[in-house]
C-alpha cells in the first residue's frame, strides 16, 4: 500500500531523530550524518536537505510536497484521453500495452512514456486497475462500486437467509441428517429477531420462523431476501401482503447487497465448530444451544459497525413496535389456493395427495393452508360446508368405491311425451265468405 505523506514525513523524523535536540559539534554532526546515511542507503547530501528543512519549518518541512496536477509532463491530456480509452475498451489490458498500442499508433515516441508516470495518471483519472475491480464487483448490471447502507431504526428492515448448518451423525437408528438454518436479522441493530433449526430448506420453514419472528418483535417495514425459490413464492409473498410489509429482492448473484445477514452466517461458522465439540444427537439439542450462543454471545457482542451491543442497539431504539393479534396472524399465515379435484376424489399440494372427497370430483375448490399445521387443509366449495381434508394414505387394499345408483331403462322420452301432452289444438275457423260480409252491410 502506498504510503501517505504523513507517513513518509514521520520516517524521515525519525531518521534524524540521533540529529536533533541541543547544538552539535560540526565535526560530530558530519560523522554522524554519514553514519545515518550508511545505516539508511541514504545520501549525505539527502540528509543534510531533510535536516535544513526540518529547522527551519518544522514536521512540516519533512512533509513530500505535492505533485502539481496541471503538470502532465510527457503525459498531455489528449494522450491520456487516449489511455484511458484503450483501458475502457479492454480493463484487462496493462499499462505496459497501452504505451506499445500508442507508440505503434505514433501518438508518443518509443521510450517517452514511463510505465510508472501513466499508471499515476490512469489512478488519478479512477482507471487503475484495482479501481476498476471494485467498480466491476457485483451483480451484473449493477452500476458502480456498490454502496453500504442502513436503515435509522429497528423494524425498518429485516433481511433473511437460509444457510447450510452442520450435519447430525449417523446412529443405529437414523442416517446422517444435514440441518439447515433460517435467520432474520434486523438491518438497523443488527439484532437477530428469528432462527430455526431445520432438517430441510422448504418455504414452510421459513414461514415458520417468519411467523414466530413476528409474534416476539412485531411487523417489520421490509423483509430483504434473495431470489432463492423459499423467498419468492406465493407463501411468503402473501403473508407480506396481508402484514403490510414490503419485499425487497436482491440482486441476482449479489451476496454482498445482503452483507449484514452474510456477515451473521460467517459468525455462525464459529457457533458450529463449537456445537460439534458436543456431539448433537437431535435438531431440539442444536436450537437449545443456538439460542443460548445467540444470547450470552452474539447479542452481547459489541458491533463494530453501530459501536454498542446488537442488543443495546434494539433494546434503546425509541421506535414504537407495530404487534397484530392472533386471529390477524392466522389470517396472514394461512395461505389459500385453488386445486381441481381428480376423478379419485383427490388434489395435489405440496407434492402431497389429500383426500377431498367423490362429492366434489372435477370441481375447483379452495384450500387453505395454516403455517405451523402441515397435515390439515381446509377445503372451500359453494357446494358444500368447508371441511378439513387430511392427506391420502394408502393402504393395502382398495376402499370401496363410491359409485351412484345404477342406470334404469326408461319405456319413452319423458321430454317428447310432456311436450306432446302440453300441446293445445287451436280450433279450426271456416272460409270468409266476402257475399256474406256483403249482404250485413246492406241490411245496416
Amino acid at each position: 500500500m502506498k504510503k501517505t505523506r504523513e507517513e513518509t514525513a514521520y520516517e524521515r523524523a525519525q531518521i534524524l531523530n540521533p540529529l536533533m535536540g541541543p547544538a552539535m559539534d560540526p565535526a560530530l554532526r558530519t560523522l554522524k550524518i554519514e553514519a545515518i546515511a550508511q545505516d539508511e542507503g541514504l545520501s549525505p547530501r539527502t540528509i543534510r536537505r531533510w535536516l535544513k528543512a526540518y529547522e527551519e519549518q518544522g514536521f512540516n518541512g519533512l512533509v513530500p510536497a505535492t505533485k502539481s496536477s496541471n503538470k502532465t509532463g510527457s503525459v498531455t491530456e489528449s494522450i491520456l484521453d487516449e489511455a484511458v480509452m484503450l483501458r475502457r475498451e479492454a480493463p484487462n489490458r496493462s499499462v505496459h500495452d497501452i504505451i506499445r498500442i500508442l507508440e505503434l499508433e505514433g501518438k508518443v515516441a518509443k521510450g517517452a512514456l514511463k510505465r510508472s508516470t501513466l499508471q499515476d495518471h490512469l489512478s488519478r483519472r479512477g482507471y487503475a486497475t484495482h479501481q476498476l475491480k471494485a467498480f466491476n464487483t457485483g451483480a451484473q448490471g449493477s452500476a458502480g462500486a456498490m454502496r453500504r447502507f442502513q436503515r435509522k431504526h429497528r423494524n425498518d428492515l429485516w433481511q433473511t437467509d437460509l444457510k447450510y448448518l452442520l450435519v447430525l451423525p449417523k446412529t443405529a437408528t437414523r442416517k446422517a441428517t444435514q440441518l439447515y438454518v433460517v435467520v432474520f436479522i434486523d438491518d438497523a441493530t443488527r439484532y437477530v429477531t428469528g432462527i430455526g433449526v431445520y432438517e430441510d430448506q422448504t418455504a414452510d420453514r421459513v414461514m415458520s420462523c417468519y411467523r414466530r419472528a413476528v409474534e416476539r418483535f412485531g411487523v417489520p417495514a421490509g423483509v430483504y431476501t434473495d431470489n432463492g425459490s423459499q423467498f419468492i413464492g406465493r407463501q411468503i409473498n402473501q403473508a407480506s401482503v396481508k402484514l403490510g410489509v414490503k419485499l425487497v429482492r436482491a440482486k441476482a448473484y449479489s451476496p454482498s447487497s445482503k452483507g449484514k445477514v452474510e456477515a451473521f452466517n460467517k459468525l455462525l461458522d464459529k457457533f458450529v465448530l463449537e456445537m460439534k465439540l458436543e456431539h448433537p444427537q437431535s435438531v431440539e439439542e442444536v436450537q437449545h444451544m443456538l439460542d443460548l450462543w445467540l444470547e450470552s454471545y452474539y447479542h452481547e457482542k459489541i458491533h463494530s459497525s453501530i459501536g454498542m451491543s446488537p442488543k443495546q442497539a434494539y433494546q434503546g431504539d425509541l421506535k414504537q413496535q407495530r404487534f397484530v393479534s392472533q386471529e390477524e396472524l392466522n389470517l396472514a399465515f394461512t395461505l389459500t389456493e385453488t386445486r381441481l379435484v381428480d376423478k379419485t376424489g383427490c388434489i395435489s399440494y405440496h407434492s402431497r395427495k389429500w383426500e377431498a372427497g367423490v362429492d366434489v370430483i372435477g370441481f375447483k375448490v379452495q384450500v387453505a393452508y395454516r403455517v405451523g399445521n402441515p397435515d390439515e387443509l381446509v377445503m372451500y366449495h359453494d357446494s358444500i360446508e368447508p371441511r378439513v381434508i387430511r392427506p391420502l394414505v394408502v393402504s393395502e387394499f382398495v376402499k370401496v368405491r363410491v359409485k351412484p345408483d345404477p342406470l334404469v331403462e326408461a319405456p319413452r322420452s319423458r321430454m317428447l311425451q310432456a311436450m306432446e301432452n302440453k300441446k293445445v289444438e287451436p280450433p279450426r275457423e271456416g272460409a270468409t265468405s266476402y257475399r256474406d260480409l256483403m249482404k250485413e252491410n246492406e241490411d245496416e
